[in-house]
C-alpha cells in the first residue's frame, strides 16, 4: 500500500484501476461517488493529496459555492461513506482479480493504492470449494448400511422399552380397577386375556429384532 511518503505507482496503472471501477455498476461514472473518487485520485497523482479535504471536494469536485460549510453540510461525508462501501463490494466481487486496489480509509479522503495478486484471489475462492464438494460425501456416509443398522437398533431398543412400559401399565390398570368391580366374571375374563395379548406383543418384538439381523424366524 502507498502513502504520501512512499512512491506512487505508475499513473497509467492507477488510472486503469480507476477506469475499471467507474466502468462497473458499483461506482458508475457520473455518480457523486465516482466524481469524488476521480478527483481524489487525480489530486494524489499530482502530488497534492494533502490538500484533499471535505471543503475542497465539495467546491472543486462537486461544484458547491465557496461558502460551503462541511460542518453543517454532510454531503461529502455521506458520499465518501457510500464510496468506501462501494469499493469494498467491488473488490469483493468483479474486482477481486484486479492488479491494483484503490482504498479510502475511514476518516480520510486521501486514496491509497495497493497491489493485488490475482493468484491470491483465486486461491481464496478455491478454499471455499472443498466444503461444498465434501457435502455429498457426508450425505453418502450418513446413508451407509452400517449407519442404518445402528439407527435401526436404537429404534428397536426404544420400541422395546416403550412396549414393556406399556405392558406394565396395562397390567397394573387391569388389576386395580377391576378389583373394585362387583362382577367377578369380568375380572376373570380380563385376567384370561392378558397372557394372550402379552404373548402376541412379545412375539412381534422378537420377529422384528430377528428381521433386522436378517435371521429366519423359527
Amino acid at each position: 500500500m502507498t502513502s504520501a511518503s512512499s512512491p506512487q505507482p505508475d499513473p497509467a496503472f492507477v488510472r486503469e484501476a480507476l477506469r475499471r471501477i467507474t466502468d462497473s455498476s458499483f461506482v458508475p461514472a457520473g455518480s457523486v461517488p465516482a466524481t469524488i473518487l476521480t478527483y481524489v485520485v487525480e489530486r494524489t497523482l499530482a502530488g497534492d493529496d494533502r490538500s484533499i479535504k471535505a471543503y475542497t471536494i465539495a467546491v472543486e469536485a462537486l461544484g458547491r459555492p465557496p461558502e460551503f460549510n462541511p460542518d453543517r453540510d454532510s454531503t461529502v461525508r455521506v458520499a465518501a461513506m457510500r464510496l468506501r462501501n462501494a469499493l469494498d463490494l467491488y473488490y469483493a466481487g468483479p474486482g477481486a482479480a484486479d492488479p491494483l486496489r484503490i482504498r479510502m480509509a475511514p476518516g480520510s479522503y486521501r486514496p491509497s493504492f495497493e497491489a493485488q495478486d490475482p493468484r491470491s484471489a483465486a486461491a481464496a475462492q478455491g478454499d471455499t470449494e472443498p466444503p461444498a464438494a465434501a457435502e455429498p460425501q457426508r450425505r453418502r456416509s450418513f446413508l451407509s448400511p452400517a449407519h442404518w443398522i445402528i439407527v435401526l437398533g436404537a429404534i428397536l431398543a426404544v420400541d422395546l422399552a416403550m412396549t414393556v412400559s406399556l405392558m406394565a401399565v396395562q397390567m397394573r390398570g387391569d388389576t386395580a380397577p377391576y378389583e373394585m368391580q362387583p362382577k367377578p366374571a369380568q375380572k376373570q375374563v380380563r385376567a384370561a386375556e392378558k397372557p394372550a395379548s402379552s404373548t402376541i406383543v412379545l412375539e412381534r418384538i422378537r420377529q422384528d429384532v430377528q428381521r433386522s439381523y436378517h435371521q429366519a424366524v423359527e
